[in-house]
């Protein structure tokens, strides 16, 4: 546990655009509490467990500022009590359930991806499947038209893309997408409330009395959801085929034993989570691990560090199918846990499935490296190539 404040460029140092363990070793090796250039960083479960159970101490009502959101962004974005109401409505519109009765729609919408490269025996997993299908399930969950698919990445990735780690205003441009997004929502919120659906915008607009939600809060909800829900699923897409693509025998296994690609996927989430630092900012001093931070401090919740801890089992850098227990916090912890972890998880499972089916052996071409994009708020392949030999019929 130390107080560091001569690293100029720390953050942008960790060595991750190839591999992730030496990145992460690099913020945890510092200790489990530190600060650096105005930053402070948790790095170790105990610490950032600490965090998830006193939300009133690590606020994040101001930590997402940075996003451009032209509203705030409910939930993730309130704390209590308003958090409360909000998840009260919110999480059983996202449960299992609700999920399950998507599948058939969702399992279509893959294939037809699939379908429109499999003959050319090659394909680039983050053009062709992973920057497409996540927008297309957002829209499908909000009855938006699917024909807006193309331009929902454009706004989100001018939002996104100009994000980076620390502390910083919006740029021009993640104001001017954000802006767009924000007509764009509002229009079809309007339209909504007069001709309703069987889709989660509907059901929430069809709230009332004191459980009715205002305009700006549904504009912050769906705001969130394109963020949130969007470029997490997109990287986490590619990080699932970039293991299975280097490693023959981890496919092999889930080949033989579909039953295995859950497991697979949970710990790859575990080991390459796109989202591996969660904002606070602190509502008074407070002490962590022995270490005072004062208030209105900035503050990171480094999950990246702590997925891979000393309390994750042995070998916590490693895939390990064995030890399916093991858990992580890339779908968050306390009362900011991930709206959307039950879909996410079935989008990634459908991909893997479907995948699969159609094309089963396939490899990343000779010489090619995938990277990662870094410094950046989300970690993620900007090309994912691969080859194979031919398809299967569905």
């Amino acid at each position: 546990m130390s107080t560091e404040t001569d690293a100029p460029g720390f953050h942008d140092a960790a060595p991750m655009e190839l591999d992730r363990t030496p990145g992460w070793r690099h913020f945890s090796e510092r200790g489990d509490v530190y600060e650096v250039d105005g930053i402070w960083y948790l790095t170790t479960t105990e610490a950032v467990q600490f965090a998830h159970r006193n939300p009133e101490v690590f606020s994040s009502a101001r930590a997402f500022d940075s996003l451009g959101s032209p509203v705030p962004l409910i939930p993730i974005a309130t704390d209590p009590p308003d958090h409360v109401r909000y998840r009260r409505v919110l999480d059983p519109m996202l449960a299992p359930r609700v999920v399950n009765s998507m599948e058939d729609d969702l399992r279509a919408q893959i294939q037809e991806l699939i379908d429109a490269f499999v003959d050319r025996g090659e394909c680039d997993v983050m053009e062709d499947i992973a920057r497409l299908y996540p927008t297309q399930v957002i829209l499908t969950l909000f009855g938006l038209p699917l024909e807006d698919r193309d331009q929902f990445i454009e706004w989100t990735e001018s939002i996104i893309g100009a994000s980076a780690a620390g502390v910083a205003q919006a740029t021009p441009e993640q104001l001017e997408g954000a802006m767009a997004l924000f007509g764009y929502l509002q229009s079809h919120l309007d339209q909504k409330r007069a001709n309703p659906g069987d889709d989660m915008l509907s059901r929430v607009l069809e709230l009332s009395g004191e459980d009715a939600w205002t305009d700006e809060e549904l504009l912050g909800m769906c705001f969130l959801f394109v963020i949130a829900g969007l470029d997490t699923v997109t990287a986490t897409i590619g990080f699932v085929m970039y293991h299975l693509a280097r490693r023959p025998d981890l496919r092999e296994q889930i080949l033989a034993d579909p039953a295995l690609t859950t497991p697979f996927i949970e710990e790859v989430l575990r080991l390459e989570l796109p989202a591996p630092t969660t904002p606070r900012v602190t509502t008074r001093e407070v002490t962590v691990n022995g270490v005072t931070i004062p208030a209105g401090a900035y503050v990171l919740l480094v999950l990246g560090t702590v997925n891979r801890d000393a309390t994750r089992g042995e070998h916590p850098d490693e895939i390990d199918l064995a030890q399916e227990g093991r858990g992580h916090l890339s779908f968050g912890g306390g009362i900011h846990r991930c709206l959307g972890s039950h879909l996410a998880r079935r989008e990634l499972r459908l991909v893997v499935e479907e995948f699969h089916k159609r094309i089963p052996h396939y490899h990343i071409p000779e010489g090619v490296e995938p990277r990662i994009k870094w410094p950046s708020a989300t970690l993620h392949f900007t090309s994912l190539p691969l080859v194979f030999a031919g398809s299967n019929p569905r």
